[in-house]
């Protein structure tokens, strides 16, 4: 009898040690999909694909609150989010063993938040360095006598 409680609690002790170790080596990346509306975006694939493609791509779909949740082996991955075929967006991720979230937003008011700006070296003859100027802006000038 206490044979068969050692091997019991061998084998537990084992599968936990396993499971530990399964769930070192991967990744669990989950997130929500907000459509141009701003409401959650049913039904957009969520897709991995490994860089040096040894595996096939690892797909997820959105459910009906636009969530996705995958489990992925430690590696590099291309991260791309498409709606009806067409890509929306792709980011490079690395799949570290922790749990990570990463949202889309695809209202196009984000898109308006952006500015770009250009680097104006120093005049001729100042001794004041360069500075960064946001394009499309012009300066005001002041009025000539």
């Amino acid at each position: 009898m206490p044979r068969r409680g050692f091997i019991a609690n061998f084998l537990l002790a084992g599968s936990f040690a396993f499971s530990a170790t399964l769930s070192a080596q991967t990744s669990s990346i989950e997130g929500n999909v907000a459509g141009t509306d701003g409401r959650p975006l049913r039904d957009a694939e969520v897709r991995f694909e490994q860089k040096a493609r040894q595996i096939s791509p690892i797909i997820s779909r959105t459910d009906v609150n636009g969530h996705y949740t995958v489990v992925l082996p430690r590696r590099i991955y291309k991260m791309s989010l498409r709606v009806r075929g067409t890509s929306k967006a792709a980011i490079t991720v690395k799949a570290t063993g922790k749990n990570s979230r990463i949202d889309f937003d695809l209202r196009p008011s984000a898109e308006k938040s952006i500015r770009h700006y250009v680097w104006v070296g120093e005049s001729t003859g100042s001794h004041l360095p360069g500075r960064w100027v946001e394009a499309g802006v012009r300066a005001a000038r002041s009025p000539t006598p």
